[in-house]
């Protein structure tokens, strides 16, 4: 990481241009709340509010007690036969029998299958 954030936002800013460029990669486990605390200063809600923006943004994803994951800016992925592309700060992708999943913003979604 570069210099320390000062707030939330700039956290934030600084994992997404470190996950941008390469630096955090898709699978990479984020520093834990006590690490980022550690190296910026910063209060855990803080470092909260800045790891949910990111999941807002659909850049990373928690793991229950395994920690916080990258996802990227990812890209392409198939979509299968009846799903839908809702575009918002992340892609949802909603499947025939109702269920849903996320893709990181950014995202770029390719049909690849034919009809005869």
């Amino acid at each position: 990481m570069t210099s320390r954030p000062r707030g939330w936002r700039e956290l934030a800013e600084q994992i997404t241009e470190h996950i941008r460029f390469g630096r955090l990669r898709p699978g990479d486990r984020l520093p834990t709340e006590e690490a980022l605390q550690d190296w910026t200063a910063l209060s855990r809600t803080t470092i909260r509010t800045a790891i949910a923006e990111l999941r807002r943004l659909g850049l990373v994803e928690t793991r229950g007690r395994k920690g916080t994951f990258v996802l990227g800016f990812g890209g392409p992925y198939p979509l299968r036969p009846g799903e839908s592309v809702t575009a918002s700060a992340a892609l949802i992708i909603s499947g025939t029998n109702g269920a849903t999943r996320s893709l990181p913003a950014g995202t770029q979604v390719v049909v690849d299958w034919y009809t005869r």
